[in-house]
């Protein structure tokens, strides 16, 4: 995959996005500097078969066929084939184990939504940060397909809108599948067992005290588990290891507060929890891509 300048942690390693067809995308979001969304499109030459593994972030899948074919998914065990035209629409959880087979060449566009633009749709609408997403297999959903191609579109064109215009498309997109196809757990996420209140717990601790310091052995405790067994258990259920989680937390809500033009960088830093405003540039610059006074320049200019 050709190497590109990134304001997203990326989550997906090269291996996973081979995983999703066998193969590479031949279009890609990456460099775009989108934030809370990426976009591949693939071309699949043949019949194909993928291997079983599980997405780090949920996906949206939209197949383009020129005429209906079967398709066959699995998804935490569960296996079911369709015909599939050109107008289906898939919605993939993470963490779920999933397999498909196609049987003719394609094309598919795939979009990843971090789970940070969930879990703040989840806050407002029900006040708690964990997301419950349900798979929807081919489906006929066209709000979807339409906003799902205008980020297609965005991500192939020669001369792009602002970033923020996929970010916020992106977001209607969370909006409308979170409203949509939110629902009781998944039976393989139920597996966490008596964890999953604990989890939960753990997630809007991390939410409600991002100034303080939040060590791994701290949280692990707070859901009476090992280090090891909930950073499993955590990344089992949100798709992305806690440490990652806490970061993309704090950096969201400093993204939040360096619109306010009256706060210093250091308090900003203090308030998501960086006592060093030094540690706290680098680990903005690192996940978004500018340092935080380049973001302000950059949001006011937008």
């Amino acid at each position: 995959m050709p190497a590109h300048k990134s304001r997203l942690v990326r989550v997906m390693s090269e291996e996973q996005i081979v995983g999703i067809t066998g193969t590479l995308p031949y279009a890609t979001s990456i460099g775009r500097n989108w934030i809370g969304v990426e976009v591949h499109r693939y071309r699949v030459s043949g019949p194909s078969q993928t291997k079983e593994f599980k997405l780090p972030q949920l996906a949206i899948f939209l197949p383009h066929l020129e005429d209906p074919c079967r398709v066959r998914q699995e998804v935490g065990g569960h296996a079911m084939t369709k015909e599939v035209g050109g107008d289906a629409v898939t919605v993939a959880p993470a963490a779920l184990t999933r397999r498909t087979s196609i049987e003719r060449p394609h094309e598919l566009t795939a979009i990843f939504l971090d789970p940070l633009v969930f879990s703040e749709i989840a806050h407002c609408e029900t006040g708690l940060h964990y997301p419950e997403i349900m798979p929807q297999f081919a489906i006929a959903d066209p709000l979807i397909r339409s906003l799902g191609m205008t980020l297609d579109g965005e991500m192939r064109s020669n001369n792009p809108k602002p970033a923020f215009y996929a970010e916020r498309l992106a977001s209607t997109l969370a909006s409308h599948i979170f409203v949509r196809y939110s629902g009781q757990v998944y039976r393989e996420m139920r597996s966490l067992g008596a964890h999953w209140t604990r989890l939960r717990g753990c997630i809007e601790h991390i939410h409600a005290n991002i100034d303080k310091p939040l060590p791994l052995d701290r949280l692990a405790m707070m859901a009476c588990m090992s280090k090891f067994h909930f950073a499993k258990s955590f990344r089992q259920a949100m798709g992305i290891p806690p440490h990652q989680y806490l970061v993309r937390v704090r950096m969201e809500k400093a993204r939040a507060l360096l619109s306010d033009e009256l706060m210093s960088l250091p308090e900003i830093a203090s308030r998501v929890g960086y006592a060093d405003t030094g540690q706290f540039s680098f680990q903005f610059r690192k996940l978004i891509g500018l340092s935080p006074a380049e973001y302000r320049r950059h949001s006011r200019q937008s």
